[in-house]
């Protein structure tokens, strides 16, 4: 029998091919054409991206007979085109081909999901910016990466309309949103808690002193389907939780503290935030009846961080981290807070150039029920290479409740609050150059994750997760 994930392999290394042809005449057809013509291709780029996998196994070891472990070779192709089609509009348009030996998980880029293949539509959208005469002015619509600096509110491909207001000094998009669908065709439909949830969303980021910022950020999610749309999908499992309506809200002071171009000796981070509104727990009876469990839903977050520069060139950076997300949950209301559903928790958290998770490699938990305590050091000359080594510590807010992770299956005992510790190391060398073959960016993730108590004696000492991606554009 042909292994699924080899055979989407081989394809995709036939796509690499036609990709090549393909931007050798869109180069062509942009020399080609005068200054004034339109449309015109300002940009064109093929990302290839081969990686090494290897992960420990996601049960802990407390299930030897369905064990996760798995060591695979994946391939990951993105064609991107930016258009200018007039004076006033421009669009984008960026692909995705993916293929791997088995099953993987892809929480770095979409979703915490397991796949061994896949083509997908990440982004394609049109911009339009002949509202005004102020050049920082724009509004977009299509499929989007909405995205901003701490991942841990937006971080993923979307569907939306948003205006668009950029300047010196302050920052502003307000827009609304709907996940349609994840545009992978390994997926067919999209999970029930993401279906029929309409999104709004706003955020402002003012400079209000030299390279000090104040950023407010608001999210809203409605439902606007009803019980039979839930019972419908009742055969495939349902959610722990639907969103009725939620909002959430962030404050957020810094000192630029994700610019990895910074050379301040002193940084600083503080974020609180709190999501309200109502959720519903569903269930189906014996009978196959559906039931809804409401709750009135008050939760809050806070993260806050301090880095100091301890040389400028290279420069070398040590921080701390202190974050906490309430997690109490009763029958008719809850306190605990939970993501918008959109976050990715990567940053540049640590001042240099790499994207780093939040809550360990390893781990990846969401922000929820959760208190954290995170110490890194870290090396970069800023532009080529950069050396980032982090240490994580773990507990429960609530011992009664549970965390979510794309990586580890919970399997609390209910008997400690100790959820553990890890440790990553994440490496790049920032090579890249699209004018050279002989040059490529190479990146190191390898994080160790300790079970504590909360997991019961049963659970292995420790669970391992390495990538290793060598990634060329063309």
């Amino acid at each position: 029998m042909v292994n699924n994930g080899t055979t989407g392999m081989a394809g995709l290394i036939m796509v690499l091919g036609c990709l090549g042809t393909s931007a050798s005449w869109a180069q062509e057809l942009q020399d080609g054409e005068s200054e004034a013509s339109y449309p015109r291709l300002l940009d064109y780029n093929t990302r290839a991206k081969l990686s090494v996998i290897s992960e420990g196994d996601r049960k802990l070891g407390t299930n030897p007979a369905s064990s996760t472990k798995s060591d695979e070779v994946a391939l990951d192709l993105k064609p991107e085109w930016v258009w200018q089609l007039s004076q006033h509009w421009r669009s984008k348009l960026r692909l995705q081909a993916f293929g791997a030996t088995g099953q993987v998980d892809v929480s770095d880029e979409i979703g915490g999901t397991e796949t061994d293949a896949f083509f997908a539509l990440r982004e394609f959208w049109f911009d339009y910016n002949g509202l005004t005469d102020y050049p920082g002015e724009s509004i977009r619509f299509g499929r989007e990466r909405l995205k901003e600096d701490t991942g841990m509110w937006w971080d993923d491909d979307i569907t939306l309309t948003r205006w668009i207001f950029d300047t010196t000094l302050l920052d502003t998009t307000v827009g609304i949103a709907n996940k349609i669908s994840e545009a992978r065709t390994d997926v067919t439909e999209l999970p029930v808690e993401e279906q029929d949830l309409a999104r709004a969303f706003a955020q402002t980021r003012w400079q209000w002193h030299k390279d000090h910022y104040l950023t407010f950020l608001v999210t809203h999610a409605e439902r606007y389907s009803d019980d039979r749309d839930l019972q419908q999908e009742a055969g495939d499992g349902l959610p722990e939780r639907v969103t009725d309506s939620l909002t959430w809200a962030n404050a957020r002071a810094d000192n630029a503290y994700f610019d990895w171009h910074s050379d301040s000796w002193f940084q600083y981070l503080a974020s609180v935030a709190a999501v309200n509104g109502d959720q519903s727990r569903p269930d189906i009876s014996d009978t196959g009846v559906l039931s809804r469990q409401e709750q009135e839903v008050s939760g809050w977050a806070a993260d806050i961080g301090l880095r100091a520069q301890l040389l400028d060139s290279p420069r070398w950076t040590a921080g701390i981290h202190g974050a906490m997300a309430s997690g109490g949950e009763s029958t008719d209301e809850s306190d605990a807070f939970h993501q918008t559903g959109l976050e990715s928790n990567r940053s540049r958290y640590t001042g240099t150039r790499s994207q780093v998770a939040r809550f360990g490699e390893a781990f990846q938990p969401e922000w929820s029920n959760l208190k954290t305590a995170t110490a890194y050091t870290a090396l970069t000359n800023r532009d080529d290479w950069a050396a980032n080594f982090i240490y994580h510590r773990y507990w429960l807010s609530d011992r009664s409740g549970t965390v979510t992770s794309d990586l580890i299956e919970p399997g609390f005992t209910g008997n400690s609050d100790d959820l553990g510790e890890s440790f990553d190391v994440v490496l790049n060398y920032f090579g890249d150059d699209a004018s050279s073959w002989a040059t490529a960016d190479v990146r190191l993730r390898g994080g160790v994750f300790l079970p504590g108590d909360a997991y019961g004696p049963d659970a292995d000492d420790a669970r391992h997760r390495v990538v290793l991606d060598v990634s060329k554009r063309f």
